[in-house]
């Protein structure tokens, strides 16, 4: 039996009811066998509660619906980040610059992945550190990331090894 893994985009869309994908993130998980695990990562939690904070620094005020989001999400079963999370995350980095980099010495490459452009279009991969993370550790434990967030696609497409379900 599969396990499937929560990212940040999916759990927004299925715990918010004004979200404009709630909807489909539900019917994705309604179709999704009974007995499957579920787990929610400890980094989407981050940006989630990273969200919140940065709404209280900003206005002053709790956002309740994201505060209800975070309690929500955080109920679950969370995996956190572990050594072996660490490698698969080297691993999938290294397959996403061999896949997209023209230049990969350190020199010739940006720091941050988000900069990094891709070889064949020109383009900014536009690919998040956390969700390297987050595909990391669907790969350590060998789950479907279930993700709203389609540029996910890219991170998947560099290491077949990441499965991927889309909202």
């Amino acid at each position: 039996m599969k396990g499937y893994l929560f990212e940040t985009n999916t759990l927004s869309a299925l715990l918010s009811t004004d979200h404009a994908h709630h909807s489909a993130a539900v019917a994705i998980v309604q179709s999704l066998p009974d007995n499957a695990l579920k787990y929610v990562s400890c980094v989407a939690l981050a940006e989630l509660q990273f969200g919140r904070e940065l709404i209280v620094a900003f206005t002053g005020k709790d956002p309740t619906q994201l505060t209800q989001t975070l309690t929500r999400a955080s109920a679950g079963a969370v995996l956190d980040v572990t050594r072996h999370t660490a490698s698969n995350y080297a691993e999938l980095k290294a397959n996403l610059a061999k896949t997209y980099l023209a230049k990969w010495m350190r020199k010739d490459r940006p720091r941050w992945v988000e900069n990094w452009v891709d070889k064949a279009t020109g383009q900014h991969l536009q690919v998040d550190e956390n969700d390297l993370w987050i595909c990391a550790q669907a790969r350590e434990h060998d789950l479907i990331l279930v993700t709203a967030d389609h540029g996910i696609r890219r991170i998947a497409q560099a290491d077949p090894a990441v499965q991927l379900l889309l909202i």
